[in-house]
């Protein structure tokens, strides 16, 4: 089982209540330092939101505070992990990837002014810019909730304010009507039309007879 695996696993008030003590009789030293690198790599990440520049922030720090040496790539992991388990962005995929591309786009503009290659760094800057735009469109989609509607055995359809109405009477007032108007498109006259109706129990049928010239 993974250190990640087993913090999984753990009920969130222990990892708070280590967060703010600082001990744990429920955790493992291994998960106690994996704790403590992802808070870091929270914090940096919630002011430095290019990974690549905030995984060697977290490297000093992780050095400073637990004397250990660890690479690039794994501080990497740690900031992806603080971002996943601390909720920071809820839309991984996108939004952050945007944002974190936006930001290297940026890096290579301002590399390419120094050079003095202004051509290169517009497109660069271009692309920051549409990357901002899809990151800023993923966090939109993420908030824009739909309404939610509860259904229950309890609630009747009358209740919600639908009418109750007999399935047999829908049904004859739907043959009623067929009917009614095959009878009218008859060419016979209408005190025919009318007995007809009566014949066949059909009510508030009126037929107009068309003047012609």
């Amino acid at each position: 089982m993974t250190v990640l695996e087993q913090l999984h696993k753990l009920h969130p008030d222990i990892v708070e209540a280590f967060l703010l003590t600082g001990k744990s009789s429920a955790m493992t030293p291994e998960v106690q330092a994996f704790v403590r690198q992802i808070q870091w790599a929270a914090e940096i990440y919630g002011s430095e939101r290019n990974i690549s520049r905030a995984a060697g922030k977290l490297r000093m720090r992780i050095l400073a505070e637990q004397k250990t040496v660890v690479d690039i790539r794994t501080c990497k992991s740690r900031i992806y992990n603080a971002i996943a388990y601390f909720s920071i962005d809820n839309n991984v995929a996108t939004k952050i990837w945007e944002s974190d591309f936006a930001d290297k786009y940026e890096d290579l503009a301002s590399l390419s002014i120094l050079a003095g290659d202004i051509k290169t760094a517009k497109r660069c800057y271009d692309s920051a810019h549409e990357c901002r735009v899809r990151a800023s469109e993923a966090a939109n989609r993420e908030s824009a909730w739909a309404p939610v509607f509860i259904i229950s055995p309890d609630i009747s359809l009358t209740q919600l304010g639908f009418e109750t109405k007999n399935l047999k009477a829908i049904a004859r007032k739907s043959n009623d009507g067929f009917y009614a108007r095959f009878l009218e498109d008859l060419p016979i006259d209408k005190a025919d039309k009318i007995r007809l109706l009566n014949d066949a129990n059909i009510e508030d049928a009126t037929f107009e007879e068309l003047e012609t010239e």
